[in-house]
Parts: C-alpha cells; sequence; structure tokens
C-alpha cells in the first residue's frame, strides 16, 4: 500500500498571487477493471506504451513508480515535458503530477493535474482528470483549458483502445441543459449513465440547473448504446427518468430534447443535450466554421504575445527545442521570450488582419455556392438568410457557370482582391508545367543534375527513354538529366500494401476530426531537358520496396493510364509540397535566422559596422516566427498536424535531420547549388530558365560589392584590412558566441575572421538568406499553392491498386484524394496570409546611406539594374505565354523575413 504525497513545501510557491487560478475537469469511462485501468496509470513512465501522442520518456530515478519520480518526455508534435508525481494513494487509486518545465513555455502556470479511478461495474472504470493551473497575464483560460481537454480525452480514448479490441470510437463531449422542470419537483442531482453505468453526476441548483457548464466527455465503447438521465432528489430517491441512443447523438442534430418521465408516465421536466464535438453537417458548415475559427485563433494568439514579452536589456536567453531525456534536439535554438523591441509592429499586425479579412471576403461565392448544393447546409440556415440566398439565382447562376474547371470546387476560394492563378489552374496537370515548377515555383531546392546516369541514378529509373529514344545516358551526357530524392519522407507508419506512410490528423480549430488519415510517399522522379529544351518528367517512382525490376511501380505519362498517372502526380507535389513547407521554408530560413538575430544582440554593439550590416534584415523576423511557433507549429493546436500530410510532429522531425547535416557556408546559395551541380553559367550544366538561380547569383553578386566595400571602407584595403579584422575582439566574441554549444550553438560558423573576404562571405550568406532565400520559397506560394490540386498540402487517399490491362483507375479518385473543403480553404487561406507583401522591399534599403553614401550608392544603382532587367525579362515571358519569374526583383524582394 502506498498512500503519501510530495511535501517540498512548495504547494503554494508556484502560485502567482496577483493570477486568478482555474481548473479543467474531463470524466471518462473505459471498459476495464479498475485495479488494471489504474495499474496502467501508476506506471508513471509507461504510458508511452498505449498513448500514442507520448513519442518517448525517461524515468528519474529509474524503477518502479514512487512520489518524487519525474518523468521527461515528447509528443508527436516535438514538444518537451518535465512532470513529478506528487501524490499516489494505492488505496483510493489516486495519483496527483505537477508540471515542472515545458519546451516551448506553456500559457499557464502552477499547473498540477490530479487522476481519480473509480469503478462503476465490474469491467467500467471512471476516469476522472482535474487541472489547477493560472492563465499567465492576457490569457484566455479557455483556450488552455480546450488544449488539456483535448490531452485528457486522447489519454482515455487511448487506454480504451488499449483495454478492448477494435478501433476506438471518438470521445463524445456533451454540455447539459436544463430547458424546463414543473415547479414542485426539487432534484438535488442530474444522474448521466451509459449503457447502465453512472458516468457522470451533476450537482443541481433549487431550480434544476447544472452547476457545472463545462462539457462532460463520454469514451464510447459502442454506437449501439443507450445514455440515460436521471433526476434524483438529495436523499437519494430517484424522481424521473429519460433516454436518448448514442446513434441519434453521433447521426442526428447538435442539441437533442431529452423528456424526463416519473414512474407514473408523467412528464416532469426537460433536459437538452448538446454535442459539442459534432462533425460539421455539410461543407458549408465545415468551412464557415474554419474560416471564422481561424480568424479568432490569429487574434487570440497575436493578444496573447504579450505574455512572452521579456527585455531588450542585456543577454537574450537561447531556447531550445528539448528530447525527453533532456538533450537539445538538433534544431536552431530560438529567442525564450519576446523581446518588446521584436514584438510584431502594429503597423505590421494590421496587414495581417486586413490580409486575412480579404480572404474572408473572397469566400462569398464558395459560400453561396456550399449552400447552393447542399440542402441540409441550406435548411440548416436562419430563414432570412436562406431565402435571400435562394433568390440570387443569377448570382448562383453565374457562380456555376464558372465552374469549368475540374475539380471544380478549389477554383471558388478566389474573388476580388484574392485572384486565380488562372495559368496554374488550365495547365497543373501538364508534365512539363509540373517539372518546370521544380526550378521556378516554391521548391527550387531539390532537383540536382546528373552527369552519370549509371551510379546516380537508381536501377528503376536505368531503362527510362523520351519520346525521342534518348537513353538516360545520352541524356546525361547531353546535360538534360535531373534527379530529386525525398528520402527524408520516409518517417510516419508505414502501411505495407500501399507502400505509403500516414497520419492520423485532428484538427486543431473546429472540434472534430478533418480530413482523417493523411497520406504521403517519399518519390524519386527523374526529369529531363526535351529538345525543345523545356522540361518534363521522364519517370518516378512513390515507394521505395526494393531495388529489382519490378519492385516499384514506375510511372510515366508513356506507359501509366492517364487518370491513376494524374492521381500519382498528385502525390508527388504533396510530397515536395511538405519538403517545401518545413525544409526549405519555415526550417531553413525562419528558424535558422533566429539564432543569427539572438547572437547579434548578445555581442554585437549597435554601433559596429557588422550590426549596422545585419540589422535591417533581421526585422520582425523573431516576432513572425513567435507567431508561427504559436499557430502553425503549435504544442498545444498546430494547424498544420491537420492540413499538411506528415502532420507537426513529423514534419519538426524531418527538418531536425536535414539541419543536422547543414553546413553554415558549404550550404549557403553559392555552395548549396555547387552539391547540386549548378554554377552561375547555365551553359555550363544545361539547365535554362532557372530563375532562382540566374536572378540570386545576380542579388548575391550585388550584396557580396556592397559588403565589401563597406567592409574595406571601415577595415581599411589588403593586408591592412584583413588585420583589422583579425584583430577585432568584438567579432571574435561573435564567433565564440555564435559557435557555443551553450549559446548559439551553429558548429559550423568560422571560428575566427582573419579576412575581409571571409567575413564579407559570412555576412552575405546571413544577409541573403533572410533576404533573398526567403522570398524565393515563400511568395510563390500565392501563385503555385492558393490552387490546391497543383500542391496540395495533404492527400486522403493511398494510390489505388493498379487496374486491370487496358483500364484505368476511377476518375472520382482524383477528388477523393484531395483535401476536403475545410483543409482546402486553409490551405488556400495561408497561401494567400504567408504572401503578405513587405513594407520594406530591398528597394527601399537606405541602411548606410549617410555613413558611406558611395558603397550605398552603388548598390542601389545594382539594385535597380537588377530590377529593370527582371521586368524586362519576364515581360517577354508573359508575351510568350510563359510564366514570370518576379520573386527577387528589388521591389518584390523584403530585406527581412517579415512574414
Amino acid at each position: 500500500m502506498v498512500d503519501n504525497k510530495l511535501s517540498n513545501g512548495s504547494g503554494s510557491a508556484d502560485l502567482e498571487p496577483s493570477l486568478k487560478a482555474h481548473r479543467t475537469v474531463v470524466r471518462g469511462t473505459v471498459d476495464g477493471p479498475e485495479d488494471l485501468v489504474y495499474a496502467k496509470l501508476r506506471d508513471f513512465g509507461g504510458w508511452g506504451a498505449w498513448w500514442p501522442a507520448m513519442v518517448s520518456c525517461a524515468v528519474t530515478p529509474a524503477g518502479p513508480p514512487a512520489v518524487g519520480q519525474e518523468r521527461a518526455f515528447t509528443v508527436s508534435n516535438s514538444r518537451a515535458y518535465r512532470e513529478v508525481l506528487t501524490w499516489l494513494d494505492d488505496d483510493a487509486h489516486i495519483l496527483e503530477y505537477r508540471l515542472v518545465s515545458a519546451e516551448p513555455p506553456l500559457l499557464e502556470i502552477g499547473s498540477r493535474t490530479t487522476v481519480e479511478v473509480k469503478a462503476v461495474g465490474p469491467r467500467t472504470t471512471h476516469l476522472t482528470w482535474e487541472n489547477s493551473f493560472q492563465p499567465a497575464h492576457n490569457v484566455d483560460p479557455e483556450v488552455i483549458r480546450d488544449g488539456q481537454t483535448t490531452a485528457y480525452e486522447s489519454i482515455i480514448q487511448s487506454l480504451q483502445h488499449e483495454l478492448v479490441d477494435g478501433s476506438p470510437l471518438p470521445p463524445l463531449r456533451l454540455t447539459v441543459t436544463k430547458i424546463e422542470l414543473r415547479r414542485n419537483v426539487t432534484g438535488g442531482h442530474l444522474l448521466v449513465s451509459l449503457a447502465g453505468v453512472e458516468h457522470s453526476r451533476l450537482c443541481l441548483t433549487g431550480a434544476g440547473t447544472p452547476v457545472e457548464q463545462g462539457p462532460i466527455t463520454l469514451q464510447l465503447a459502442s454506437t449501439n448504446q443507450e445514455l440515460c438521465l436521471e433526476l434524483v432528489a438529495a436523499n437519494g430517491e430517484s424522481l424521473a427518468t429519460g433516454t436518448v441512443a448514442v446513434q441519434a447523438l453521433l447521426d442526428g442534430p447538435v442539441t437533442h430534447p431529452v423528456v424526463l418521465v416519473d414512474k407514473c408516465g408523467t412528464e416532469v421536466g426537460t433536459y437538452t443535450l448538446s454535442v459539442v464535438n459534432s462533425p460539421p453537417r455539410s461543407p458549408v458548415e465545415a468551412a464557415t466554421a474554419l474560416l471564422f475559427s481561424l480568424g479568432k485563433s490569429l487574434g487570440e494568439q497575436l493578444l496573447q504575445t504579450v505574455h512572452f514579452i521579456g527585455h531588450d536589456d542585456g543577454r537574450w536567453a537561447y531556447g531550445v527545442y528539448k528530447a525527453a531525456d533532456g538533450s537539445a534536439l538538433t534544431m536552431p535554438k530560438y529567442c525564450q521570450v519576446l523581446p518588446p523591441s521584436q514584438a510584431l509592429r502594429p503597423e505590421r499586425l494590421g496587414q495581417l488582419f486586413a490580409r486575412n479579412a480579404e480572404f474572408l471576403y473572397a469566400q462569398a461565392d464558395l459560400l453561396k455556392l456550399l449552400v447552393d448544393t447542399n440542402p441540409p447546409g441550406l435548411e440548416d440556415m436562419p430563414p432570412a438568410v436562406r431565402d435571400r440566398l435562394a433568390k440570387e439565382a443569377a448570382l448562383q447562376k453565374q457562380i456555376k457557370a464558372r465552374l469549368t474547371h475540374d475539380p471544380a470546387p478549389f477554383r471558388m476560394t478566389f474573388s476580388g482582391a484574392h485572384p486565380a492563378p488562372e495559368r496554374v489552374i488550365e495547365t497543373w496537370r501538364d508534365d512539363e508545367e509540373q517539372a518546370s515548377q521544380m526550378v521556378r515555383g516554391i521548391n527550387p531546392m531539390k532537383l540536382c543534375r546528373v552527369t552519370d546516369a549509371a551510379s546516380e541514378l537508381p536501377p528503376v529509373f536505368h531503362g527510362l527513354r523520351d519520346s525521342a529514344g534518348r537513353g538516360v545516358m545520352e541524356l546525361a551526357a547531353a546535360g538534360a538529366l535531373f534527379y530529386a530524392d525525398y528520402a527524408e519522407l520516409m518517417v510516419g507508419d508505414l502501411d505495407e500494401e500501399t507502400g505509403a506512410y500516414s497520419h492520423l490528423a485532428e484538427s486543431a480549430v473546429i472540434d472534430s476530426t478533418i480530413g482523417g488519415v493523411k497520406y504521403w510517399y517519399a518519390p524519386r522522379v527523374v526529369v529531363y531537358k526535351t529538345l525543345a529544351g523545356r522540361l518534363s518528367f521522364l519517370g518516378f517512382t512513390l515507394t521505395r520496396r526494393g531495388e529489382a525490376a519490378g519492385d516499384d511501380e514506375l510511372y510515366t505519362a508513356a506507359t501509366t493510364p492517364p487518370v491513376r498517372y494524374t492521381l500519382a502526380k498528385i502525390h508527388l507535389t504533396c510530397a515536395d509540397n511538405q519538403v517545401h513547407q518545413f525544409v526549405s521554408h519555415l526550417g531553413m530560413t525562419h528558424l535558422l535566422a533566429e539564432p543569427f538575430i539572438i547572437a547579434a544582440h548578445n555581442v554585437l554593439p549597435s554601433s559596429h559596422i557588422v550590426s549596422a550590416l545585419l540589422a535591417p534584415h533581421f526585422t520582425d523576423t523573431i516576432g513572425i516566427n513567435f507567431l508561427a511557433r504559436q499557430t502553425l507549429v503549435s504544442s498545444v493546436a498546430p494547424l498544420t498536424d491537420s492540413t499538411f500530410s506528415v502532420g507537426t510532429g513529423h514534419a519538426l522531425s524531418i527538418f531536425a535531420a536535414a539541419y543536422k547535416s547543414w553546413d553554415f557556408l558549404g550550404d549557403n546559395f553559392v555552395g548549396g547549388l555547387a552539391k547540386r551541380g549548378f554554377t552561375a553559367d547555365a551553359a555550363a550544366d544545361g539547365l535554362d530558365n532557372f530563375y532562382y538561380r540566374d536572378d540570386g547569383f545576380r542579388v548575391w553578386n550585388a550584396l557580396a560589392r556592397y559588403v565589401s566595400n563597406v567592409l574595406t571602407s571601415h577595415y581599411g584595403v589588403g593586408a591592412a584590412g584583413d588585420e583589422a579584422v583579425t584583430r577585432d575582439q568584438v567579432l571574435a566574441d561573435w564567433c565564440v558566441e555564435m559557435r557555443d554549444p551553450t549559446a548559439a550553438g551553429v558548429a559550423s560558423f568560422p571560428a575566427a575572421f582573419q579576412t575581409v573576404a571571409a567575413l564579407t562571405e559570412a555576412l552575405v550568406t546571413i544577409i541573403f538568406n533572410c533576404s533573398a532565400q526567403h522570398a524565393a520559397v515563400n511568395f510563390p506560394q500565392a501563385e503555385y499553392v492558393a490552387y490546391v490540386p497543383n500542391r496540395p498540402d495533404s492527400v486522403r487517399c493511398a494510390m489505388p491498386p493498379p487496374p486491370a490491362e487496358g483500364d484505368d483507375n476511377d476518375a472520382a479518385l482524383i477528388r477523393a484524394t484531395l483535401p476536403d473543403v475545410a483543409v482546402s480553404v486553409f490551405q488556400t487561406l495561408f497561401a494567400h496570409l504567408l504572401t503578405t507583401p513587405s513594407e520594406t522591399p530591398a528597394s527601399t534599403y537606405a541602411a548606410l546611406k549617410e555613413e558611406n553614401p558611395t558603397a550605398w550608392g552603388a548598390f542601389v544603382a545594382d539594385l535597380d539594374q537588377l530590377q529593370r532587367d527582371i521586368d524586362r525579362r519576364n515581360a517577354a515571358l508573359v508575351a510568350a505565354g510563359r510564366a514570370p519569374y518576379p520573386y527577387l526583383a528589388p521591389e518584390n524582394m523584403p530585406l527581412s523575413i517579415d512574414i
């Protein structure tokens, strides 16, 4: 028998006297004996064996659970926690644990959780999770409570799945409201029972109203169960009962009246059960809920930045993503608090809200179409709204007339200030279009030049030939063969039958499953240059079953039936989108920049020449990254977990693996291209129209000239300048700060600078990444990601089995594979939001104008000439029906990562 409690005198020490305490209560039932359920929970370090969200866990000290034992664990979105067991009562079956720390920090303090396990039948156990916490200043407690509720319900559901065979049913959350009660009836409690087992006992006021207004959670064992409400007097006498079928709660309307009848059959009163987490009844409900919830979520997270505001004086502390054993993950460090100077400026916040409003206004046509084509959605609307929409026949006719593209609904999100990318909509199925997007689209970071096909390509591709009969050896010799391998996506649950990886996604915004299971592959693709000089797909695989011929299905335009080929390309572009968003974009620009910004603040005086050169390129980045950590990759409700195939946890692990092999100079713009076989000379590598490379070298060279001129003016020319650089103690301190594992921790940063040229390359590497590189991987989203079929964030189905010889897969599978309406709206909205124009493009550059007018004037002249050249080229491309590449034009390229 164990009944002890941690007594460390800290019961109130972790409470903030100025903050109100709140609590979260979640109740549920599990079909299992009390002793077995308690044993599972009592094993403080063993929850990961049955709770999938706990991906790793270590306890200190090792051994059986005991008060004082700590567990350090990570969950599926890579957040790390430390909790200590503070109470263990083996007689009453109660355990209590306290949160010690979390990385990144949580929005609450003093979090303490109590779990009570109680038998309510031979094989039925009732669980009560109760958490007390204090929300940080200006944080809505409901935001915290919603996150805790989701976690506790997930634990209860996982326990049910562990103890009962079969797939678990999602928990059912209900609120109970009194409608009417006879005046001569006074109840003390309202009992909620499921399948004859009491689940909850709600205390009532004298008028019969439940005292607790929060939802109750029911873990369902079967949809054939019956839920009973029983009104009980204060002395325990049963006064009246009423029932409702669980299936009706799942399938019917949101609100269900339950009439209570006494033993004589007389109606005593009516209570309503409202399903909190009911699935959207129609696409219109799902889309509208998502749209307005996203706006609300964005506003809440922006306001909550106040809690994390720290200070600008002294050092900024580095935050570290941690694994369960407390070791640091291989990810760039972040700013542990939000310095006031780094919070997003009100003007920028206004732009983001305005951009969000633009998108909402542009959805009028989509919502009206959904209402028109979904009678349940129309019938559920208020009569005045329904009648008005139904009368707008002319508008409905106009909307339907626009539905000339398949899949049609994806076009409907574009209107007004959110114009459609017409060229992409017309050409997204074309091989040449998709292949060329690999050099001028959102992710120009994957394609590699092939010089020796026999050694550089897997055997499955060795027999490929183009329409002119050229084999891979000949194409490689002609400088016309390229390859991309997405091996980094080999994570997650692998399905042996389909060869696909999967992730169960829960909605972070509307309280139901959206899209369910998401799928992805780790494809390999061979691209070639046609005789006409255009890029196209030579062939690709999605699976990785083996190296022998026939192990993996090879998709080519000539040999694969059209529908199946389109399905395979949807999976291919979805895979590229995962790598783009989480590695090329979020990881290698946003997150990568943050330790450089912190280190510059910590050791570079604002008057130092290096600080003056870097400062314009660090504006708003920490602020925008903070917002991303609270929304896109949040630990509580990450939007990306339900909208991207790989989910948040897998996404961060994919980036961590890429960052582990990243090298500061070896992977900069020039070095990264060289590793993939490309130089500044298109004639040398055979890849024409690689505008990311062409414009990028123009920007890189302009920056190199400018930074070199400024540094030479400051330090001196030749050997004298190099010696001055070597003697600069601030630079030496900067190198130490950047490389120190306890500080910025960038081990590949130079150990010292001994020449002006070396310092120039380092600064240009940082500046280019914070300006041109981010522009190149972010702003094409408006053109190439906003239209969902072109680059879906997620897919809902794995590849179907191959059809019979001479047949094809059903064309309906294309629509079934692409995301549903709600997730598609999210993708289009964020493509619009993330491409909000900057207030400070490179064309407005004014730093050091007064201090070094000669260098500044030459730099501005270089930028002006680049702008004219890009404008002239893009005009010619548009005239020829080709896609322009405006992203590195100085008027479009932000100076910093400010979105």
